[in-house]
């Protein structure tokens, strides 16, 4: 297989987009004034892959030249992550047209007027599209250009290697810049209303992705799955949406933000049941209990799709949507009063939807799923958190809200790069054991169509054949777990400190989804050890590990950038700041001391949240790790060895001893689990009974009662028509024989009625 290194010339038709921003610059345009270029470019590379695949499908310069429409993906996205990029700089280094939160008008097109319900019209209206930008936007939009660019880099080798895709990936790279285009509009938009239009582009494409290999039975369930599932959310979502029309005349943000209380005459009973559909929404996209179900059987897209959907684009909707609440809520900023409740709400959902997934986890083989159900829960963490910002907002503790709304979209930020780059080191090792299985049983009459090569039972000991992905996996991981001093640890400390901040000192019952995350913070040290310990350390469990090389191109370049993001990112970020920026605290990121940072996180000056803090390092940095070990960890087989990075926590694995766990694997708690606690059985026993009865019922009554009406009239038109043709005859004579009739008739009728 060839090296990477030798398919860099393939990356210059990306120099024209890398001109496309100076180019812009030096015309004089503002980087505000050509945001809309971000969701432009995907939008116009979407046609023209899907095009120029059907014309040169199998042409020798289309498939390896570029890629079958991944170069030109990846030019689109270059675009995007260029402007964006250019926006930030421009942001951060406050630009007089970036004081506040910037809208900017660049469409406008269908003017209309409204008719009152006196029958009078109200002034007119514009519809058009705009862009709003403020830091949460800035942050979001970073994370989607730049982990699309990547993952799109990750797929040229991934999928362009893979013969099970010959010659059908430009159908994938078209559906992969058509999502990425949904996820970058929704970003940007500056109104409810086309953020809900991006919203379900996104839907489609999930639905088109996930079902990419769609002659698989599972894979077209699981895409039909993840489409009517999100649609329940999305049908909650829509009324939301008009629920506040009629609540504001409006959809656009500057319209709403301006005053969300409408000088006090906003009922709060009404906004609250608004923004409950709008949530609803949210947990439909971002897989919480209970609209989950979906999420773990999208694994049966491609990997790169898992780590568009996981890390970049889908599920960060939903959280995207519940930040744009906080104006409704914050009562020092015209927010409406009487909407605590609904943080519980969030911080409820979000606890259950933490601790269960956690659980399951426990017990996953397949590495995607593992990381699917790791998904489930980080985004459970977010999603508490915003509840207790949203309590704190309403409660008018603006600081505590703040600092715990920041925290939760730095988390945001680091679960992004961590999980994306989780997803492409399963990707890699999926990839690499998959080629090995084939290279070692090619021309052989072995039946080993049983063999899965994501099943985490299948490896071991890949440490010492995958220097590369063993490390980058050990850094996401620690990550996600929230080791001290890397990535996800800044935030997720932020998030369990307030949440058992809002439980002790003011409200008894956020202690319920502060209990679980605490818990969640142990059980996810367990199992994510666990996902690494069964993939890299130990003796080799089948016998294709002792083949496997990491050898394809354009895999490698992707995890190395994401893990030095994840192992430092993190930590300068929140040392420059992050929290207090994103939460609007502070209009730029400045540098706090590193000591001060560190005194934070360590030894706050409340004491009961410095024991909640120890309490979440203990679990998550000794407890967890230490019992995946004992039942998971050893060494590797004689005469191997692993990178320095990666080889002590090898070593270290070996030396908790070992843990016989057969009776408990075996156990009913166990089998409850595998069977993710039967809830997928009870959703489809219960669609089995109302849902498709009242389906086919529906049918029935189209068929034989609607079509039947329709059909009937349709045949007695025919009938008549038939008639009447007959009787034109085109004869004369018959026609003064039907006027005498139509007169005789006319004047008998008359003489009856005078009469």
């Amino acid at each position: 297989m060839s090296k990477s290194g030798n398919e860099y010339s393939l990356l210059l038709p990306l120099i024209p987009a890398l001109l496309v921003v100076p180019i812009l610059w030096m015309m004089g345009m503002e980087s505000y004034e050509a945001a809309f270029l971000i969701v432009l470019a995907p939008f116009i590379a979407f046609p023209t892959i899907l095009v120029t695949g059907q014309l040169f499908n199998g042409n020798d310069t289309w498939k390896k030249t570029l890629k079958e429409g991944g170069v030109i993906a990846l030019a689109a996205l270059l675009v995007s992550l260029s402007i964006s990029l250019w926006i930030a700089i421009d942001y951060l280094s406050q630009a007089h047209h970036f004081q506040s939160n910037s809208v900017h008008n660049w469409l406008e097109w269908i003017s209309f007027q409204v008719l009152q319900a006196d029958y009078t019209m109200t002034s007119e209206r514009t519809i058009g599209v705009g862009v709003w930008i403020d830091s949460v936007t800035l942050m979001l939009l970073f994370v989607a250009t730049f982990l699309c660019f990547l993952i799109c880099w990750f797929s040229l080798g991934y999928m362009n290697t893979d013969p099970i895709n010959e010659d059908r990936n430009h159908r994938f790279y078209a559906e992969f810049v058509l999502f990425a285009m949904g996820m970058f509009g929704m970003v940007l938009a500056d109104n409810f209303l086309w953020l809900f239009i991006f919203w379900e582009i996104m839907g489609l494409c999930s639905y088109l992705l996930i079902g990419f290999y769609f002659w698989k039975e599972s894979a077209a369930y699981a895409a039909k799955k993840a489409f009517l599932t999100t649609r329940v959310g999305d049908v909650f979502l829509m009324v939301g949406l008009l629920m506040l029309y009629g609540i504001y005349g409006s959809l656009e943000f500057s319209v709403i933000f301006e005053d969300p209380s409408l000088h006090g005459s906003v009922d709060s009973n009404e906004l609250f049941w608004a923004l409950l559909m709008l949530f609803i929404g949210a947990v439909g996209k971002s897989a919480q209990f209970p609209l989950h179900v979906w999420l773990p059987d999208a694994m049966e897209g491609p990997t790169p799709v898992s780590a568009l959907i996981h890390a970049a684009t889908m599920v960060n909707a939903g959280l995207y949507l519940v930040a744009r609440m906080i104006p409704f809520v914050d009562v020092g900023h015209h927010g409406v009063a009487g909407l605590e409740d609904l943080g519980l709400i969030v911080a409820y959902v979000g606890g259950i939807t933490a601790f269960m997934a956690a659980s399951i986890a426990f017990v996953q083989n397949d590495i995607k799923k593992v990381l699917a159900y790791s998904t489930m829960s980080q985004l459970a963490y977010i999603f508490t958190g915003l509840g207790a910002a949203l309590w704190f907002y309403n409660h008018g503790d603006h600081h505590a809200a703040a600092f715990v709304f920041g925290a939760s979209m730095f988390h945001l930020f680091n679960h992004a790069m961590a999980k994306g780059m989780l997803f492409m080191a399963s990707g890699s090792v999926i990839h690499e054991v998959h080629h090995a299985h084939d290279h070692l049983h090619q021309g052989g009459n072995h039946d080993h169509h049983d063999f899965d090569p994501q099943d985490m039972r299948n490896m071991g000991g890949l440490a010492s054949k995958m220097p590369v992905t063993s490390t980058a996996m050990m850094v996401g991981s620690m990550s996600i777990i929230g080791i001290p001093l890397i990535g996800g640890f800044w935030s997720k400390e932020g998030i369990i400190a307030e949440t058992w901040l809002a439980a002790l000192e003011h409200e008894p019952l956020m202690m319920g989804p502060a209990v679980l995350v605490l818990l969640t913070a142990g059980m996810t040290g367990f199992y994510m050890s666990r996902m690494w310990f069964m993939t890299f350390a130990g003796k080799p469990k089948h016998e294709v590990v002792n083949h496997v090389h990491e050898s394809t191109p354009w895999i490698k370049e992707p995890l190395v950038i994401l893990t030095l993001i994840s192992a430092f990112g993190g930590f300068l970020l929140s040392a420059f700041g992050m929290v207090d920026y994103l939460s609007a605290e502070q209009d730029h990121l400045a540098m706090h001391g590193v000591l001060d940072t560190l005194k934070h996180a360590f030894i706050p000056d409340d004491s009961s949240l410095r024991i909640v803090g120890w309490t979440t390092i203990f679990l998550s940095l000794v407890i967890g790790p230490v019992i995946a070990a004992r039942v998971h960890g050893g060494q590797l087989s004689d005469g191997e060895g692993a990178n320095p990075l990666v080889s002590w926590l090898v070593w270290l694995s070996g030396r908790f001893g070992s843990q016989d766990v057969t009776e408990i694997s075996e156990s009913s708690l166990a089998e409850s689990l595998q069977n993710r606690l039967y809830i997928d059985y009870y959703y489809e026993l219960v669609l089995a009974k109302t849902a498709i009865p009242l389906s086919a019922l529906a049918a029935w009554f189209d068929k034989n009662v609607i079509d039947g009406m329709v059909k009937q009239v349709e045949a007695n038109s025919v009938f008549g028509s038939l008639q009447i043709r007959r009787a034109t005859t085109g004869r004369a004579r018959d026609y003064i024989m039907m006027t005498a009739v139509g007169m005789l008739s006319i004047f008998a009728l008359a003489w009856g009625v005078s009469g």
